[in-house]
């Protein structure tokens, strides 16, 4: 019968050692059975294929039918040893230190990692958060009204000239310093908006107003390291964008719970609030988060860094990045802080899920696909199909789980709420 030695060593708090000792009295069966088989492939002259004695198969053979054997059941042996040691492996273990003859004992040593046994800081009391909430304002408002004139705008030929907010359909051929072009290097029929403040602006911008279509002017923008790009810019088209007129028949077509453009403007604020209130949730749970992996004594296994870099890498590859251009190691050293912390949030998350004792089932879920469609009956049957694919199942599942953990988490929690206005917010993007 297996018999496991020296019960199991931690090398950390997520790597283990297991080493398995079987006897020969279990084996002796096992690998007389064997060695027939082995014995029956083999073909040398004088005997017939499978015929030779056994004795000279041990003689000649021996080792390597010892070898083989060894590799054939050593999965066994380890799979009732970490069975026998009530461990659950998350990676493929290192074997070393096999041995085995016949006659004798195997023993081999079986390297892996595990989850770490988590132990959550003390979060009942002492759980004290900051939460802001950014106030949408008139700016929020005009920014959207402009955004929707935008998106139903059009364009009109322009027949004097490129100037200030008109666009040039054009092609783009890349040269080098002296005007020579770069073969394969063409841009055909791009877009470009003759603004102050886009790539085209500055030298670029005075260098193309005036064109016409069959004009051809050099325009010099910067590479992802700052080098300088030249591109000989062939007009096709010239074109200037008309807005719809904001008028009531506009908030009509643009918003179907609008009548007038006061009341599509007192809607957009009511989304625009409602997206502000989700982000404010949003930070407020991963401060919730952030508490737990910052206050937890708890590593990340090795394992499971590297099965999340390999999702990093695969993600790239599918994006279209070649698999020879991802520099692996740096692309670590970029996420390490971000793999660690998610993974150790994982852990966390699972170890909270089990001590709060929350838990979805798939009748929540259908429940929750039902409050979409009824929110949203001309999209009923497209959210139906989406959610009929198990994976955008399990996804929901997920975040109703993860919205019952943080509304339980909350209730330990000391929040000190704080109001702001939006511009602080828009600040800080155009700071960073």
């Amino acid at each position: 019968m297996l018999k496991v030695q020296n019960d199991v060593k931690a090398i950390n708090s997520f790597t283990r050692q297991l080493a398995v000792e079987v006897p020969w009295e279990e084996l002796e069966d096992k690998y007389q059975q064997f060695l027939k088989k082995f014995a029956s492939r083999i073909k040398v002259p004088g005997f017939r294929k499978g015929k030779m004695p056994a004795q000279l198969v041990r003689k000649q053979f021996g080792a390597a039918a010892e070898a083989d054997f060894t590799e054939s059941v050593i999965q066994e042996y380890y799979l009732a040893g970490i069975d026998a040691a009530g461990l659950e492996p998350i990676n493929q273990a290192a074997i070393r230190g096999v041995h085995f003859h016949e006659g004798g004992t195997l023993r081999f040593v079986a390297t892996f990692e595990i989850e770490p046994e988590v132990s959550l800081p003390t979060y009942a009391k002492g759980m004290k958060l900051h939460q802001v909430i950014f106030d949408m304002d008139d700016h929020d408002i005009d920014k959207a009204v402009e955004d929707l004139q935008l998106r139903q705008a059009t364009l009109r030929t322009v027949e004097d000239g490129a100037d200030d907010n008109h666009f040039i359909l054009a092609d783009l051929q890349e040269v080098d310093a002296g005007g020579a072009p770069l073969i394969g290097r063409k841009i055909e029929n791009q877009y470009i908006h003759l603004t102050a403040d886009g790539p085209f602006g500055g030298e670029n911008l005075a260098n193309l107003k005036g064109a016409n279509p069959g004009d051809t002017r050099r325009v010099k923008l910067a590479g992802e390291t700052g080098e300088a790009i030249y591109y000989e810019v062939t007009a096709r088209q010239i074109s200037e964008r008309i807005v719809p007129e904001l008028n009531d028949a506009f908030a009509k077509q643009s918003d179907v719970k609008a009548e007038t453009v006061a009341e599509l403007r007192v809607e957009l604020g009511r989304r625009i609030q409602t997206a502000y209130d989700r982000e404010s949730e949003q930070r407020l749970t991963r401060s919730i988060a952030d508490h737990f992996v910052r206050n937890a004594k708890l590593e990340a296994p090795a394992s499971m860094v590297e099965n999340y870099l390999e999702n990093l890498v695969s993600d790239l590859e599918k994006e279209g990045h070649p698999p020879e251009s991802i520099d692996r190691e740096a692309l670590k050293a970029e996420h390490l802080a971000s793999i660690n912390w998610n993974i150790k949030w994982y852990l966390l998350r699972k170890a909270l899920l089990e001590v709060e004792e929350i838990s979805v089932d798939d009748e929540a879920v259908q429940q929750k696909i039902d409050e979409l469609i009824a929110d949203d009956e001309s999209s009923g049957q497209q959210i139906r199909n989406y959610y009929r694919r198990p994976e955008n199942r399990r996804n929901m599942k997920e975040e109703l789980t993860s919205g019952q953990l943080m509304e339980k988490l909350k209730t330990y929690a000391k929040i000190k709420t704080e109001h702001k206005p939006s511009s602080e917010l828009r600040k800080a993007s155009q700071v960073s």
